[in-house]
Order: C-alpha cells, then sequence, then structure tokens
C-alpha cells in the first residue's frame, strides 16, 4: 500500500508539472502574440499619425490637423480684409458652391488650367494626384452676374505647396494657381511650419 500510494505520488507530481510546463508555454505563445499585435498595432498607430509615443517625430504627412486649424484661423482673419466671408469643407459635409457643384466629389471634374484628371483630394497632402488637396474654402458672391463664387484648394503640387483658385461660373469648372500672394505665402508658411 505504501508503494502504491508513493507511486501515485510521482504520477500527480508529474502531472502537475507537465500541466504547468503547458501553461508556460502556451504563455509564452500568448506573450509572443501579444507582442506581434501590439508591434503591428503601434505600426499602424505611426502610419496614421496617432502614436503618442515620446520618440521622434515621423510623420510622413505633408499636413495635419494642427495645421488644417491654423489655416482655418488665418481663413477667418484674412477674409473680412477681402470683403468676404469663407465656408470650409470640414472633411465630412459637403460643400455646395452657388454653381452647383459639391466638393470634395466635385474634384473629379475640376480641371487644372483645362487639363483634366489632375486634381483630388488627399487630407494628408499626399496621394495619386499632380495636385493633392488639404482644404476647400468657398465664398459664394452675392453681386450679380450671379452666381458666382470664389473657390480655394490648398493642396501640394510635387510635396510643394500652391493654392489654386476657381471662379468659374458656367461650363467646366477650371482652377489656376492664385496670384492672392498675401495667401500663398501664409498657407506656405502654415505647410512648412
Amino acid at each position: 500500500m505504501k508503494k502504491l500510494m508513493e507511486v501515485l505520488a510521482i504520477a500527480s507530481l508529474g502531472v502537475a508539472l507537465t500541466g504547468c510546463g503547458n501553461q508556460s508555454t502556451q504563455s509564452s505563445s500568448n506573450t509572443a502574440k501579444t507582442n506581434s499585435e501590439a508591434s503591428r498595432s503601434q505600426s499602424t498607430a505611426t502610419t496614421n499619425n496617432t502614436s503618442s509615443s515620446s520618440e521622434p517625430h515621423h510623420d510622413s504627412s505633408l499636413w495635419n490637423n494642427q495645421k488644417n486649424e491654423q489655416l482655418a484661423s488665418f481663413m477667418q482673419k484674412w477674409g473680412p480684409t477681402m470683403h468676404q466671408s469663407y465656408e470650409q469643407y470640414d472633411g465630412q459635409n459637403e460643400l455646395k458652391v452657388s454653381t452647383g457643384i459639391t466638393y470634395p466629389d466635385g474634384l473629379s471634374k475640376e480641371l487644372v488650367e483645362g487639363q483634366s484628371g489632375l486634381i483630388g483630394w488627399a487630407p494628408s497632402g499626399k496621394g495619386d494626384y499632380e495636385y493633392n488637396v488639404v482644404a476647400i474654402y468657398n465664398h459664394d458672391g452675392t453681386e450679380p452676374p450671379l452666381p458666382n463664387r470664389i473657390t480655394y484648394f490648398f493642396a501640394f503640387h510635387n510635396g510643394k505647396p500652391v493654392v489654386l483658385v476657381d471662379q468659374s461660373n458656367n461650363g467646366d469648372p477650371d482652377c489656376h494657381p492664385t496670384t492672392n500672394t498675401d495667401l500663398e505665402s501664409n498657407f506656405e508658411r502654415i505647410a512648412n511650419q
């Protein structure tokens, strides 16, 4: 009987140790999986510019929310100096101009100095277009001839900030670089911060 008790005790100890070994292996496997997901999440967060790490800034986008807010603040001050008020495309609700076009979808029909397919919405400033638009501001005029509008497209062309303007009121929408040096220089200043 004593021998049987010793054998059972040894067998129980063996089973217990085997269970601990499996749990340790499983725990190591879960830890490795968790670390892998954390690494992938961190990589995704960095790609999406939402990383709150204290590491050096590796943001590859040309435009961000802070710059967008600075541009909005500038436009609120600048518009009245031109005796105009501008409505901003907020990134969610389409911006409808007096000629009936809505943006950003209307960018697909927008010509740039007579050429089609060059401009599109790209909130980071990097996209598949010649002109990657990061902000749109519109002023609908009230003085005849109506309809009339001034629509500014703040964009990046080959990585450089550029402001395009469209004042077309019939036919195809067609924009060109603005001649307003104040607007252009301030967008460039904000973009290069």
